[in-house]
């Protein structure tokens, strides 16, 4: 039984291998979890690994799951978003950090640790979209850490931190409140841009006494320029101290599809990664002054496939699926009161 299960996992890490090594020449890594990635990863790190890790490294016992205990580590499920999970036939890798209190160590730290990277150039960016299952209150926090030593947590390697998610530390006024000013966070970014872009959360009511919002995944991005020329490990720990769920998706590394800008213009940079993609498309815009804009996007007979206008803000991450649309190049606008960007996605 062990050598049938054993070659089972070769025959599956073999394929994921393959799939990854077809990728496109500026596409490094997009992993989007439509199948569930567990079996092509080590439960734990050895410093220098060149498979996916998902170590639960505090090994106490998770409570967010209803029917039964909730699996160690990083786990996948459908997306949280949805209040019926009958309504999307997306998934996403999730985690933990409501515990058993009881136990001796009640400190969430479960660790997503992709393989080793070599990042090319300084136009190479890491995307990826997350979701707090519950805030303001319980919101769960997490990091995205990057070492070019190894892939060890133990060794003090992943020492710099790409992304720092806040979590709620404590109440301030009680809980039940939907006012972030009714608790204490730690430092990093708050979900839904402080949940003030309702693009990434909603309010679920299903307990009156208790409201809360609940998360959408929403897109971020960092750049990977500080790497050219390396290899990297990249990891995303979720340290979130007895909160709830987080979720992350369609993790990709790949470089700056450059585009050219009309003058006079306010836009400082427009990005397109994930080009060419079968299945998803990140975009990246950044103002000099915050303005509504506007992304619209033709293909190659000049029909509209997506036409969407964003509100007033100076910088902007935005994602969308692409696998029904048409293979074949698509121009993409992005227009503002006082100028517009063009670039190209290529859809294969």
């Amino acid at each position: 039984m062990r050598t049938i299960a054993t070659l089972l996992i070769c025959c599956l890490y073999t394929a994921f291998a393959t799939a990854q090594s077809e990728l496109e020449s500026d596409t490094l890594v997009q992993e989007f979890f439509a199948e569930d990635p567990t079996p092509f990863m080590l439960p734990a790190p050895t410093g220098d690994d060149d498979m996916w890790v998902n170590y639960d490294f505090d090994q106490a016992p998770a409570l967010c799951v209803a029917e039964g205990p909730t699996p160690q580590g990083w786990y996948w499920e459908s997306d949280l978003g949805f209040a019926n999970p009958d309504d999307t036939d997306n998934f996403a890798f999730t985690s933990c950090s409501f515990l058993d209190l009881s136990s001796s160590l009640s400190h969430n730290r479960n660790w997503l640790i992709i393989s080793p990277v070599f990042i090319p150039d300084s136009s190479y960016w890491l995307c990826w979209r997350s979701l707090a299952f519950q805030g303001p209150m319980y919101l769960d926090g997490y990091k995205v850490l990057a070492s070019t030593a190894s892939n060890d947590p133990l060794s003090g390697d992943f020492s710099d931190t790409l992304f720092r998610a806040a979590q709620m530390v404590s109440p301030v006024n009680g809980i039940g409140s939907l006012n972030l000013s009714a608790y204490n966070y730690s430092q990093g970014y708050i979900h839904a841009n402080g949940y003030t872009d309702t693009s990434y959360y909603y309010l679920d009511s299903s307990n009156p006494l208790a409201p809360f919002y609940r998360g959408r995944l929403e897109p971020h991005m960092v750049s990977l320029k500080s790497y050219a020329g390396q290899w990297v490990y990249i990891a995303f720990l979720h340290d979130s101290d007895d909160d709830n769920l987080i979720q992350v998706d369609d993790i990709l590394i790949a470089n700056n599809m450059t585009s050219g800008t009309t003058t006079p213009s306010d836009i400082r940079s427009f990005r397109i990664l994930g080009n060419p993609s079968r299945q998803n498309a990140y975009f990246s815009w950044s103002l000099e002054t915050a303005q509504e804009t506007r992304l619209s996007i033709t293909n190659q007979s000049g029909q509209l496939v997506l036409d969407k206008t964003f509100a007033r803000q100076q910088e902007q991450n935005w994602h969308t699926e692409i696998m029904h649309w048409e293979p074949g190049i698509y121009y993409c606008t992005l227009q503002t009161p006082l100028g517009r960007a063009t670039g190209r996605l290529v859809k294969i």
